[in-house]
């Protein structure tokens, strides 16, 4: 219930924030040169294919595309939701124990929050997703995931594909730095 309440809570943040400018604070700045990027490549970005049509973003807004340490009864676990900057509708979201390994979750996700969901609401739930953290620092996260998410029940319209196989899916995110989005999310 708890996860279905803050996943509730995102999608609204998301919906406030698309009509704000892109990011909840209402910002037009979509990118914060503070912000950490990977050593390797030099920038923040994620790239997937979603049923063979890529879906891939770059930058972050501290929010979008950036990674939160949870607190609380979720302590140990990463939360991050990957989505272009300049259209925040359709995004995926994760919720994974903060070290690095696999972690593969279904149906009745014991971490993952409600996987991926579309501009036009419709919600897709982990059937399975397997995660990969291949590193993880101080200041960013990158890794690999990939599977199958399938539409929840009672969600989105009757034109919604029923299944959307994830592939080639690849991460490389800061740690937020916003104190505001750390207070939003329970999160240090």
């Amino acid at each position: 219930m708890k996860q279905l309440q803050f996943f509730f809570l995102l999608l609204l943040i998301v919906f406030i924030g698309a009509s704000c400018g892109g990011s909840a604070s209402g910002s037009q700045n979509k990118t914060d040169a503070a912000a950490p990027t990977n050593s390797a490549s030099g920038e923040t970005s994620f790239s997937c294919k979603l049923n063979g049509k890529e879906f891939s973003g770059k930058g972050t807004d501290q929010n979008i595309n950036a990674a939160f340490h949870l607190t609380g009864d979720d302590k140990g676990q990463i939360f991050f939701r990957l989505s272009k900057l300049d259209d925040p509708g359709d995004k995926l979201m994760f919720q994974v124990p903060g070290k690095t390994g696999s972690t593969t979750f279904s149906v009745s996700p014991n971490y993952s929050y409600g996987g991926y969901a579309t501009a036009d609401f419709a919600n897709y739930i982990d059937d399975p997703v397997t995660v990969t953290i291949n590193s993880i620092n101080a200041s960013e996260v990158s890794g690999t995931f990939s599977g199958k998410y399938s539409l929840q029940k009672g969600s989105g319209n009757t034109s919604s594909s029923q299944t959307i196989e994830v592939t080639d899916g690849k991460f490389d995110i800061p740690f937020s730095t916003s104190a505001q989005w750390k207070q939003m999310y329970k999160a240090e």
